[in-house]
């Protein structure tokens, strides 16, 4: 089951998310438009992002690669209000509990989604983690291509003590802007180890391959994550 706060980050954060250049800070986007644009088939395929906003990527993927079905799911209906693109197939759901069938799509991406999956206390939380990397499994049809990109903070002990104090200032209701201290945040990050074993669990070690990148951040985002490391992980994981 999913925290209330994380709809009504969502449902608050609309504009923020649809904004028309918001794929392009994604490390993840090259890498994706590389691999689809070298490959080559006749066949109409199916991609489908989880967490879309308003298909930015999506979009860009279409121009690239035309012969693509192309679906974003979002957990909040607003976002089909902004779609970037009539090509794009707007679904209003989510990844732990997507109601699709088994192997619908040949590629998956889902971008910076996991820490947001909070449940009612830290352990529900990492199962929901679980949950949904299961479900892109599931999803997944035979040589199909999964994209993750995660940002990942790496001390166990800071990543415990940010989700605690997000957990609690929920209830506070204090919000700061300036700092990435907003209410309705609650946020649960993984370290890229955990992250790395987490997704070896679901999709065996074999299957993926990992980029790892060093995150420059100014100096209130430092203080947001107790001035521990930064990096964002690039997992792609073939069926």
């Amino acid at each position: 089951m999913q925290h209330e706060s994380v709809k009504k980050l969502f449902k608050e954060q609309v504009r923020h998310y649809s904004h028309k250049d918001q794929y392009k800070h994604s490390p993840l986007t090259q890498l994706i438009l590389e691999c689809l644009k070298n490959k080559k088939t006749n066949k109409k395929i199916e991609i489908c992002e989880f967490g879309g906003g308003a298909g930015q990527l999506l979009n860009e993927i279409g121009k690239v690669y035309p012969k693509a079905n192309l679906t974003n799911v979002e957990i909040i209906d607003d976002y089909k209000s902004f779609l970037t693109s009539k090509k794009v197939r707007f679904v209003n759901s989510s990844v732990l509990n997507s109601n699709f069938s088994d192997g619908s799509f040949d590629v998956i991406i889902m971008r910076d989604v996991l820490h947001h999956l909070v449940g009612r206390n830290y352990k529900e939380t990492l199962y929901n983690q679980t949950l949904a990397l299961r479900e892109l499994k599931r999803l997944v049809r035979p040589g199909g291509v999964i994209f993750i990109e995660e940002l990942t903070n790496e001390s166990e002990v800071a990543t415990r003590i940010i989700y605690y104090l997000s957990r609690l200032n929920f209830k506070i209701g204090l919000s700061i802007p300036s700092l990435f201290v907003i209410s309705y945040v609650i946020v649960a990050f993984l370290t890229s180890t955990k992250l790395l074993n987490l997704s070896s669990s679901v999709f065996g070690e074999k299957n993926i391959k990992t980029q790892m990148l060093a995150v420059e951040t100014k100096w209130y985002f430092q203080i947001v994550h107790l001035f521990s490391g930064l990096k964002k992980v690039i997992l792609v994981v073939k069926k």
